[in-house]
């Protein structure tokens, strides 16, 4: 499958049996209690402002940017009856979705992953979004690259009102968790501000780290690190097929700051 094809897809439906096991299993594509592999101290996370700036510290040149007035950046728009719809309306994306998870990119960055003139390996992704309805995880991720086992995999950072992870996660919904708490206070209804960054250190190992509402969450080194690959847009339902609607307002990925 080629990248813009995934782009299109949105996965609710390709994606849609990925997440649908068992409870047990879902739970934790949700948030449930898979243990950990390093876990910080929690950290709770207070309710965010109307506008969080962007940490200085953490930021480098901007390499993209959507504020999602339109789908000019080809994230694709999509109604479908059984697994839901995803648009554009008063300057948000919007999802309205009831699959297991829902993944998505903008299919200009795929097509430049497709011609290999991509370089997005060490990134900050940012995105702006408030929780409407729903009660599972949202988030970005970064490095979506092909798997041996699975068609793609990725680094996805989530997060909801009492939990938040990173994790790696393939296209099977296979899901390794490399961090979580569950002591973040996000009411739904609010606007939420999702940073995470992406950056290989000096000895080859990646480290992972995210940001709500401007503040350190969570942290996590991959010494077998996936390669340059695509960020974008994370949600997944839970209990699983449960309606879930998000309201995206901008999303940004950064070089990361010196």
């Amino acid at each position: 499958m080629r990248m813009e094809n995934l782009t299109a897809l949105l996965l609710v439906g390709a994606l849609g049996a990925a997440g649908c096991g068992d409870d047990d299993e879902n739970a934790d594509a949700g948030g449930g209690t898979t243990p950990a592999a390093s876990t910080p101290a929690p950290t709770t996370v207070s309710t965010v402002p109307d506008t969080v700036t962007k940490s200085d510290s953490q930021l480098g040149d901007a390499l993209f940017n959507d504020s999602f007035d339109d789908d000019r950046n080809g994230w694709g728009v999509i109604d479908d009856p059984q697994f839901g719809s995803t648009a554009f309306a008063d300057g948000d994306q919007v999802w309205d979705f009831r699959g297991s998870v829902a993944h998505q990119l903008p299919a200009v960055l795929g097509d430049q992953y497709d011609r290999g003139e991509l370089d997005m390996r060490d990134v900050v992704v940012r995105a702006e979004a408030t929780i409407l309805a729903g009660g599972g995880v949202i988030g970005v991720f970064c490095r979506e690259t092909p798997d041996t086992d699975a068609e793609w995999q990725w680094y996805e950072f989530v997060a909801r009102d009492g939990f938040a992870a990173i994790r790696h996660a393939d296209l099977e919904g296979n899901l390794d968790v490399l961090a979580e708490t569950d002591d973040v206070s996000l009411p739904d209804g609010e606007p939420l501000v999702i940073e995470a960054a992406c950056v290989d250190d000096a000895d080859g190992d990646a480290q992972l780290s995210l940001t709500l509402n401007g503040t350190d969450v969570l942290q996590a080194t991959d010494d077998e690190p996936l390669g340059n690959g695509v960020p974008g847009l994370q949600a997944w339902t839970f209990p699983v097929h449960e309606r879930m609607d998000i309201r995206w307002h901008e999303f940004t990925v950064d070089q990361p700051g010196p």
